[in-house]
């Protein structure tokens, strides 16, 4: 649901533009005026008594709330406790709390202005606030704490809330419940809701957005690392895909750990939190933490992944014992990766082809067919991708432990032609030709999507507009080539080792660049699948009257055409969509939104350091408009995005690792880039010119004082 305040003024404050909102949408709350200057007028519209309330310009924010920072009068009954109230509302904004709570938060308090709402009083049976997921345990529950009359008292912590067996709650419990699902439905993030109860109605006094969640103990520790780089996880997550991908998660995972001996146990691999996917991350650590030399703060950076702890984190001593006990995973290892080897190089070779030409095209039968492509031909395909995911990372890991003073960006930059790059090539040559017609592009590549990992967005044979405005918007590339850098930093490595480690060397990173390069061939195969099943799920949606219900069940109701879980699930998905999660979760993860400040500071994915006018795109669409040789800054990157990045200078992301697709891009592009940089797309400026420094990994605004180079030289030392 959209929201419909886009035409209120901004003076009248964060408070008074969500209390506008709520009134649009259709809830009931309390008649109100925001900063009326005929404070007489007002109580002849309004009536008595009042209560009159800050509305500070960032109060109630998605980031910061504010809450307990600004003044509140309430039972005003006369003009001059109304004017009084009025006066001390205003000063308010420049409390000494208010200040130092500027400073926490990175908020300059000179740009904070101070609006008032002076509203009707209601004199209340029940009161109290409702939150809309558990604040101390992160569970998505409604969690209601009331009282009897007004709850000024239980809100400022100085009365007891009411026993849940209580009349008064059990009597309102439902339409307290239903209410408050409404509203963070309506606004798309849980809520944190001011709610009382006057002669039977329900009256909305106040809706936030949650800024604070405590995960409890037993919750475990959770990850959406790679899911959120353009994956799964980049945004709220249809119950549809979910389904699929864990499906493959939940198998390949573990079933790859057991392989090497890592797990003899079990545990669950995936979970959805907030309308998200994210997989377990402790029960993986543990399971790594077996291997000698496993160092938890490289596995961590390597995938971006928040560190709450000292040092190294979890560090496993090399000792003999723990090498002899980690031989059975030593010796399963090489085996593994010659059989995935032989088995990608047979489905790329025409063994994908062949197990896809059954369903060209869609056969009669759609619910067979649909059964056979999901329970068979999807799981042979997802599988083997993610065993090649898993592969690519052990060969990343084996050859930093051997060689761990590595320059590893540019050692795995310039890799075989990789498929991802065909549509930008198609592109460049197209517009260099001056070509118009888009209909070979759109056959060629028709898996190639926008969002490639969001089923519902459409492909490019469905796409004709999205696949003009590419090739319109098209030029030469801004990057430069590759190999010369890798060649002169392999050949730097070589000379600085000893003779008798330079065959090891070239073995382990040739290994390494080889399964890097299968990952992304791989992830070419299973982008075409995903296109598959899409022509399917719109060819069944259609013939069983669905529409887009159809992404609201998972793969396996579809299956059993049972839609019994449509409703609940669409409201899930639309509950969460404007929640910017955690990345992490966990007891000892903190989620806490407040914005960033302090050093653009993030991987070093991409060598090079560049000099340009930044570019902000929050998503793919605005990204079709950057400048040719400009720096791009946005959250993530996906293979929809390939084309964008061919002709940027630059790439700064909110998330991402050195192992993720925008690394590998960007490497491949010969451009630099800055990865995992928090809040990047609200900490940098659209148009300000910047300084990426993609070796060192952070980035600079040229209308701050530059470092030294020896300042440059420590941040690459102390990242």
């Amino acid at each position: 649901m959209p929201s419909r305040v886009e035409n209120v003024p901004a003076q009248i404050g964060g408070k008074a533009r969500q209390l506008v909102e709520l009134q649009l949408a259709g809830f009931c709350v309390p008649d109100f005026l925001c900063s009326p200057p005929d404070l007489v007028q007002a109580m002849g519209i309004l009536g008595v008594p009042l209560a009159v309330r800050s509305s500070a310009s960032a109060e109630d924010g998605r980031e910061v709330s504010f809450a307990g920072q600004f003044r509140s009068f309430l039972n005003l009954w006369t003009l001059a406790e109304v004017e009084v109230a009025v006066r001390q509302c205003l000063a308010s904004v420049q409390a000494p709390a208010v200040t130092e709570y500027c400073r926490r938060n990175g908020i300059d308090p000179n740009s904070l202005t101070m609006g008032v709402i002076v509203q009707r009083m209601i004199q209340p049976e029940l009161a109290g606030v409702v939150f809309t997921v558990n604040p101390s345990t992160g569970v998505e529950e409604v969690v209601i704490e009331a009282c009897e009359g007004l709850a000024d008292e239980l809100l400022a912590g100085r009365a007891p809330a009411l026993h849940s067996s209580h009349p008064l709650l059990i009597q309102y419990r439902p339409e307290i419940e239903r209410v408050a699902r409404a509203i963070q439905r309506h606004f798309g993030a849980p809520q944190d809701i001011e709610f009382a109860i006057a002669s039977g109605q329900l009256y909305i006094l106040q809706s936030r957005p949650i800024t604070r969640i405590h995960f409890a103990a037993d919750t475990g520790e959770w990850t959406n690392a790679d899911f959120r780089d353009g994956g799964v996880s980049c945004g709220v997550c249809t119950p549809l895909m979910w389904s699929l991908y864990d499906s493959i998660w939940e198998a390949s995972l573990k079933g790859f750990l057991r392989e090497i001996h890592l797990l003899n146990g079990d545990f669950p691999a995936g979970r959805m939190f907030f309308g998200r996917p994210y997989w377990n991350l402790g029960a993986v650590k543990q399971c790594l933490a077996k291997l000698p030399g496993f160092v938890e703060r490289e596995f961590d950076r390597d995938l971006s992944v928040q560190s709450n702890y000292e040092g190294d984190g979890l560090r496993t001593p090399v000792t003999l014992r723990g090498i002899l006990r980690s031989l059975p995973t030593v010796l399963a290892i090489p085996g593994i990766w010659k059989r995935q080897d032989r088995f990608d190089r047979t489905l790329l070779a025409g063994g994908f082809d062949a197990l896809i030409r059954k369903h060209e095209p869609l056969p009669t039968d759609l619910d067979a067919g649909f059964t056979e492509l999901i329970q068979t031909d999807y799981r042979i395909t997802e599988t083997n991708y993610f065993r090649t995911i898993y592969c690519a990372s052990l060969a990343k890991l084996t050859f930093m432990e051997s060689f761990p003073e590595a320059d590893y960006p540019a050692l795995v930059s310039a890799l075989p032609a990789m498929k991802h790059l065909d549509p930008t090539l198609a592109l460049r040559e197209m517009a260099a030709r001056g070509e118009t017609d888009v209909a070979p592009l759109m056959k060629k590549f028709a898996h190639r999507s926008r969002r490639e990992l969001d089923i519902r967005a459409p492909r490019w044979d469905e796409d004709r507009e999205w696949v003009a405005m590419l090739l319109l918007q098209h030029s030469s590339a801004a990057g430069s080539d590759p190999r010369p850098a890798y060649a002169a930093a392999r050949a730097q490595a070589l000379a600085k080792l000893p003779w008798h480690k330079r065959r090891r060397f070239a073995r382990k990173l040739d290994r390494l660049r080889h399964f890097l390069w299968l990952r992304e061939e791989m992830r070419d195969l299973s982008s075409r699948m995903y296109h598959l099943i899409r022509r399917y799920l719109l060819a069944l949606a259609e013939r069983r009257g669905l529409g887009g219900d159809i992404f609201f069940m998972s793969f396996q109701e579809i299956l059993d055409d049972d839609r019994s879980q449509i409703v609940r699930q669409r409201e899930r998905y639309e509950s969460f969509r404007n929640f910017k999660a955690p990345n992490e979760i966990g007891s000892r993860f903190k989620f806490e939104p407040r914005p960033a400040h302090g050093a653009l500071r993030g991987i070093g994915a991409s060598h090079g350091t560049v000099r340009g006018k930044a570019c902000v795109a929050r998503n793919i669409e605005e990204a079709m408009h950057v400048e040719r040789g400009s720096i791009l800054i946005c959250p993530f990157t996906d293979p929809g995005w390939t084309p964008v990045l061919d002709r940027v200078a630059g790439v700064v992301t909110e998330t991402g690792g050195l192992l993720s697709h925008a690394a590998v891009i960007c490497r491949e592009y010969g451009i630099p880039a800055v990865l995992g940089v928090p809040e990047a797309t609200t900490r940098i400026p659209n148009g300000a010119r910047v300084i990426l420094h993609g070796r060192e990994g952070f980035v600079e605004l040229e209308d701050l004082q530059r470092p030294s180079e020896s300042a440059i030289a420590a941040k690459a030392v102390n990242p």
